[in-house]
């Protein structure tokens, strides 16, 4: 796993950790899924770095960034990476969004177009409702409570759930995300954020409604990567997209699950370096 420099600013009063590699005018800004961090983007940022300026920031609540002090809503998400760029005087970026990042990239592109040159959305929600049962269920009050202490060897199986390869997810990740999940704010964070989205029914019927109702403002090229056995976030969702954003290019990964990018990074890094170049 290779790790970077920890840089930290401070957005709206939350101390906020990101890494920031290369040194070009074109930026990357790389938001990561939910429950994760900076860390989980380690096998992409060199290689996505060589022609760009990579930014991977911690999102609120989440990794090294600040807990957010009240019940976050799914608005509030996009309106801090709005923030955060304001701060490091970034006026435009490409996007990468994977999962939970994915939906949070997607609301920023529809909420702030002229700042974003592509987007590339990886087993992102927002295009239909359902999700697997198991995330429905977290949402729930007291089955969450009970689901979301920290367990080591329940995350590990959580992750394993992620990949459709076993054994991507290295050692020292679940080792880092169990430490996270023992911070005392933490497990509040994931129930917030969850049921910000979700409910029992699966993802919340008006945030797929208004992200359909805007579409039209996705102007800029878009690029949509699903795993075909994501078990997360199902690869209809991915056909879904490509319906909706008519000139969106779709790329599925075959044998692989709700982490392309580290189930095949190698693979990724080059189709996405790609889509950028044009």
């Amino acid at each position: 796993m290779h790790l970077f420099e920890n840089y930290f600013i401070d957005v709206n009063g939350y101390n906020t950790r990101y890494w920031s590699v290369g040194s070009s005018p074109s930026i990357i800004l790389l938001l990561h899924g939910f429950a994760l961090s900076v860390e989980f983007w380690s096998e992409n940022i060199l290689e996505l770095s060589k022609d760009h300026k990579v930014i991977a920031v911690d999102l609120l609540g989440f990794g090294q960034t600040d807990k957010p002090k009240s019940k976050p809503k799914l608005e509030n998400h996009p309106l801090f990476i709005h923030e955060f760029l304001k701060k490091l005087n970034i006026k435009k970026v490409k996007i990468i969004g994977h999962s939970m990042g994915g939906l949070i990239s997607l609301k920023f592109s529809q909420m702030f177009p002229e700042m974003v040159e592509h987007l590339v959305l990886i087993g992102s929600p927002g295009f239909r409702t359902d999700i697997p049962i198991h995330l429905s269920i977290f949402s729930l009050p007291f089955l969450g409570e009970i689901m979301v202490k920290p367990n080591k060897k329940g995350l590990e199986n959580a992750l394993n759930r992620n990949t459709f390869n076993k054994n991507v997810i290295k050692k020292e990740q679940i080792e880092l995300l169990y430490n996270y999940s023992l911070n005392p704010q933490m497990n509040k964070v994931l129930l917030w954020v969850n049921r910000s989205a979700v409910n029992i029914f699966g993802i919340k019927k008006h945030i797929v409604k208004t992200i359909k109702k805007e579409i039209h403002k996705l102007k800029m090229p878009v690029m949509i990567i699903w795993g075909k056995e994501d078990s997360i976030i199902y690869v209809s969702h991915a056909h879904a997209g490509k319906e909706l954003i008519q000139h969106s290019r779709l790329v599925i990964f075959e044998n692989c699950g709700h982490m392309p990018q580290i189930e095949y990074p190698e693979k990724f890094n080059e189709i996405v370096l790609d889509f950028f170049s044009q």
